[in-house]
């Protein structure tokens, strides 16, 4: 039996990246699995890959800007497994609906585009929060509920050049701690992770290896996190019950290298 018997949890952004981790790792802790991320394609081989470990899982798509589209995905993770039980919030999008880049785009503050904002706030900051809205009913009605949320250590020290994903990941850790206060009577804690994970995103920032690694040798533990065993082991933790106590808390995920 896993740390998460029979737990049905949502995972956004699980077609690739640390959702992706996040994901199998939850399956392997027996948690009945909804992957929601916006490519079918990541999304079916994510599924594939928990029922491969013959474990349960039932794929969304899903644009968690999109009110409608996660009130659908609620629907759609009920109907598969029964109540939601854990929302784990990482689907974040950047740059504007017609670019896909694997990281934020470094742009001088003044001259960021109003798409740009739009677009990150839409998929950051109200993609959380509609999840967050769409899950809360049914975890009041069942007085247990937890919700794992997604900053960033980048945003949290104000990276130059990078404004609307800062602003947007940090407005994300202030409303994880205000709903941590406001539901807490309710039996359902919120929490913040702010990760340093090796993805093909983190990949994508550095473009050169030789600057990725001469960069990991700087960090205390000598390497970024791994998606499924550090972003994963420290989501199930907070998605089970020894977590109980714990909520508004925003966790830095970095091996010690902000501190």
């Amino acid at each position: 039996m896993g740390k998460l018997d029979g737990k049905v949890v949502i995972v956004t952004g699980a077609g690739r990246g640390i959702g992706k981790g996040i994901a199998l790792h939850l399956a392997k802790e027996d948690a009945k699995v909804v992957v929601a991320s916006r490519n079918k394609d990541t999304v079916d081989d994510v599924v594939r890959q928990i029922h491969d470990m013959k474990k349960s899982a039932v794929g969304v798509t899903v644009d968690v800007g999109n009110r409608e589209q996660v009130n659908r995905m609620v629907e759609r993770a009920v109907k598969a497994f029964g109540p939601v039980e854990v929302l784990v919030n990482v689907a974040q999008s950047w740059g504007s609906p017609n670019r896909h880049d694997l990281s934020p785009p470094e742009t001088p503050l003044e001259e960021i585009p109003e798409e740009e904002w739009d677009h990150t706030f839409r998929t950051g900051l109200k993609g959380t929060l509609y999840g967050m809205t769409a899950v809360f009913p049914s975890m009041k009605e069942h007085r247990w509920g937890r919700i794992i949320n997604f900053g960033s250590p980048l945003a949290m020290a104000g990276k130059a050049r990078m404004a609307a994903y800062n602003i947007t990941k940090e407005a994300i850790r202030s409303l994880s701690l205000t709903a941590a206060h406001e539901w807490a009577a309710y039996g359902i804690t919120v929490n913040c992770i702010l990760p340093a994970i090796l993805t093909d995103s983190m990949k994508d920032h550095f473009q050169d290896q030789a600057v990725l690694e001469a960069f990991m040798k700087q960090l205390p533990m000598g390497r970024l996190g791994d998606p499924e065993k550090d972003a994963g082991g420290l989501v199930a933790f907070l998605a089970s019950d020894d977590a109980s106590y714990l909520t508004g808390l925003s966790i830095i995920l970095d091996g010690g290298a902000a501190h």
